[in-house]
């Protein structure tokens, strides 16, 4: 075999070997191939269960049911916070307070809890009670007929930090969020009042300053597009192209969850037995007998 027929030979095999290299490459090269679509990953949206419930106060030891000559009226706690510096009854609270919805029903649950368990503390050391009931609940009878009126108010000071950025997911359901965190910092004073049920005058207050902690919270906000306009797509080559195509933008659809409620009750489930056992040392049967002689005296003179 001569040498030109050698040539014709290897040119027949190479140039078909070419033709398949070049189409590939160009097929790869010009996108007229479908690229995969990516898979995605979604996350379940955090559900925060066991908010509502806090642990009730194991009585020390109980004397006889009405053993002691002394009747009193139990108020609900209320609360106020630093935002609005006033009483707001659990539920009256400024929208731009630092409490949500979540946190001020988290509130109810802790007050009436509370409310219940100082009914029993009450009972237990031979007391008469009528209540637990708000202020504004509590009838005329029931004013007169009472000794002493006993109150608690639960001072709050919640602040955030500054919300960082940490992330964003696809959750369950197709919804689209972006991930913060920041800090809760949260102060917690108590408040036990003794008042003149008639006159509601102020005879006795102790304090139980729970102190300031910092608390790390996570919440999402959902994301959704919306079309902002529209724009031409040319022609990419492989028959595609030569329309018009709306372009889309992103915006807020509200927050998917937080974790300011839980962080809270967690707070106030923490906070409940120490406030309990205040209670309990705070409301002194000797001093309350004592009280009840002054309430006397406010009533005559006032002229009850």
């Amino acid at each position: 075999m001569n040498f030109k027929k050698l040539l014709l030979i290897l040119s027949g095999g190479i140039i078909p070997l070419g033709f398949l290299f070049y189409s590939t490459v160009f097929l790869g090269t010009t996108s007229c191939v479908p690229a995969a679509a990516p898979q995605v990953q979604y996350y379940p949206i955090p559900q925060y269960g066991n908010l509502y419930s806090f642990p009730r106060y194991n009585i020390p030891e109980a004397k006889k049911p009405g053993s002691v000559n002394l009747t009193t009226v139990i108020i609900v706690p209320e609360y106020k916070d630093t935002a609005t510096q006033e009483y707001v009854g659990g539920a009256k609270v400024s929208a731009g307070g630092p409490m949500t919805p979540d946190m001020r029903k988290v509130f109810q649950s802790f007050a009436g809890s509370m409310g219940e368990d100082i009914q029993s503390q009450l009972v237990a050391k031979g007391m008469t009670t009528k209540g637990p009931f708000s202020m504004a609940e509590v009838t005329y009878p029931d004013k007169k007929g009472a000794d002493l009126t006993v109150s608690i108010g639960v001072i709050f000071d919640i602040q955030y930090s500054d919300p960082k950025a940490i992330g964003s997911k696809y959750f369950e359901g197709g919804v689209y969020g972006n991930i913060y965190s920041s800090t809760m910092t949260v102060g917690m004073k108590i408040y036990f009042y003794m008042l003149e049920p008639l006159s509601e005058e102020k005879m006795w207050i102790k304090k139980l300053d729970l102190g300031v902690q910092d608390f790390p919270i996570e919440w999402a906000v959902g994301r959704e597009q919306y079309v902002t306009g529209s724009h031409y797509v040319p022609s990419d080559g492989c028959g595609g192209g030569g329309y018009s195509r709306d372009t889309y933008g992103w915006r807020d659809k509200g927050i998917l969850y937080t974790e300011r409620a839980k962080v809270f009750s967690d707070i106030l489930k923490t906070a409940y037995p120490q406030i309990m056992k205040a209670a309990w040392n705070y409301l002194n049967t000797d001093e309350m007998l004592n009280l009840k002689m002054k309430s006397q005296e406010i009533r005559e003179r006032k002229r009850y």
